[in-house]
């Protein structure tokens, strides 16, 4: 396995508008990140690390074509494209236009003009607004942005991307949304993305893209709650790749992941959370579930409590608490899809 993996490329296109007035600082900022963020898996999977920047003078349609023309593909290849800065929408897709300094480019073309180099993995991540308007538009507004150490473990990076055989397309607004980045933290769904890839990596005993990019949308909508409803927006993605059946899909991370953070969203009524908390009790976890809680270090908990009283404890402090990670590789599935044993991350709000 390694021998053959080490013979075989992951090609990494980076573009982005590191020179616009308005969102400059910001692709940088997501162009150092996810370049970090790749070269990380490439290693894991053992795979030969290609980079391709196109950005300051390179940042345009002719240095997008000049990248691709230099990707030499073998049938095992990976092919990963990632565009940051402006966007409009043309009305025949609901993909964006990639706003560029020369001449625009469909985020499908290029998807297509990757799929001719005919990969075994062809992910195309296009991070920009995706507007029904001329012109660009500044994306503002700043992230919520939370680290953690990662294991040394390589299983779900090997699943996600050794095991993919297929294409896929994301982008990080919906038709006639406008997609939100700070200059210091960069954009809100590339750092969403990079993120659930992280806490799938730390956390998951199992994963598909699915999973994965339904934990990053429910991040972004977590990280945008606060903002008005004219810079909420929401990821899209199609995809060829086969499903991945999972043990228990109704009790997955990302169902528990969700159903906690509603649960300690202040925003919802005492009332309403403690009606879902009884509901989420009967379909997540067993009656006499344990919930090893822990801060940084997922090995070692600080407090360990019944599943009741620490749902009753999340509905009565929802004030006081940031976000819930749930640790699916420490935790214990009793009969059918309910956890005997939980192992959560809570993160408390700083005062």
């Amino acid at each position: 396995m390694s021998q053959l993996c080490r013979a075989q490329s992951f090609y990494a296109v980076l573009v982005a508008d590191t020179k616009d007035p308005s969102l400059g600082a910001s692709c940088e900022k997501d162009l150092v990140e996810m370049s970090g963020t790749l070269r990380n898996i490439s290693k894991k999977i053992e795979y030969n690390y290609q980079e391709l920047i196109c950005h300051q003078d390179k940042f345009g349609k002719g240095g997008i074509q000049e990248a691709i023309s230099k990707i030499q593909c073998k049938p095992e290849d990976i092919i990963f494209f990632y565009y940051t800065g402006h966007g409009i929408n043309a009305e025949k897709s609901k993909f964006p236009i990639l706003y560029l300094k020369d001449e625009n480019l469909e985020l499908e073309t290029v998807h297509r003009l990757l799929k001719e180099k005919k990969p075994r993995f062809c992910l195309t991540l296009g991070d920009c607004c995706n507007k029904l308007l001329a012109g660009t538009r500044p994306r503002t507004a700043k992230p919520v942005v939370r680290g953690i150490r990662v294991t040394e473990d390589t299983k779900i990076a090997r699943a996600l991307f050794l095991d993919a055989n297929g294409d896929l397309l994301i982008s990080s607004a919906k038709k006639g949304e406008q997609a939100t980045a700070h200059p210091h933290d960069g954009s809100f769904y590339s750092n969403t993305w990079m993120q659930a890839l992280a806490y799938a990596e730390g956390h998951n005993a199992h994963v598909s893209w699915e999973t994965l990019l339904t934990d990053a949308e429910n991040r972004l909508q977590a990280s945008l709650k606060s903002l008005p409803d004219s810079l909420k927006h929401h990821s899209q993605w199609i995809s060829t790749l086969p499903a991945t059946k999972l043990p228990c899909p109704q009790a997955s991370f990302t169902e528990i992941n969700k159903f906690l953070n509603v649960l300690a969203d202040e925003k919802l009524s005492f009332n309403d959370r403690s009606k879902l908390s009884t509901l989420g009790q009967k379909g997540f976890f067993g009656p006499s579930a344990q919930v090893s809680i822990y801060l940084d270090d997922p090995e070692k908990p600080v407090d360990t409590q019944p599943i009741d009283l620490f749902l009753k404890r999340i509905v009565n402090t929802a004030p006081l608490i940031d976000e819930f990670n749930f640790v699916e590789r420490l935790s214990s599935l009793g009969n059918g899809c309910t956890y005997d044993v939980v192992t959560l991350q809570e993160i408390r709000k700083k005062r």
